[in-house]
């Protein structure tokens, strides 16, 4: 019996690692962007064994941002070999446009999930994520913008 308790504890400690993951932001545009070194800023996640969960970290000047994220339906992301015309602004899509290209297309397929995070900073900055992983994994790729300027590419 006393080796079962020690056990028990290792199962729950793996299980409970098994819920978190790591986001790493790089800045590719926007005043953080221009910073030499280039600052790489690591956001945690909780619950990605779900659809929902926590999401927080701390900023280059040690502003603490918490927030939470949600994934939804199977979607994919697609490159097109045609130019587009223009530039677009709509919420997130021109985001999308400065990191990977005016060559961007959304779709729906299964197998990939497409989320969004919010997180607000206790100095007041703002930070909007969208992304889109792999089913049933803790992959993948997507954009941030935050209200100070910076764009940033996401990978987990």
């Amino acid at each position: 019996m006393k080796l079962f308790k020690p056990i028990a504890i290792a199962i729950l400690a793996a299980q409970l690692a098994a819920c978190t993951t790591t986001a790493t932001l790089y800045p590719v545009d926007g005043p953080l962007s221009k910073q030499q070194p280039l600052p790489v800023l690591t956001a945690n996640v909780d619950g990605i064994m779900g659809n929902t969960g926590g999401i927080s970290m701390t900023l280059p000047d040690g502003e603490k941002c918490t927030g939470k994220w949600s994934s939804i339906a199977p979607m994919s992301v697609g490159f097109s070999t045609a130019s587009a015309s223009g530039t677009a602004t709509n919420g997130m899509a021109s985001v999308w446009t400065t990191v990977y290209g005016s060559g961007l297309s959304v779709r729906n397929l299964p197998g990939v999930n497409k989320g969004e995070a919010m997180l607000v900073g206790d100095r007041g900055t703002v930070i909007q994520v969208e992304f889109y992983t792999g089913s049933g994994t803790a992959n993948g790729t997507g954009v941030a913008k935050d209200n100070k300027g910076n764009i940033y590419k996401v990978l987990f």
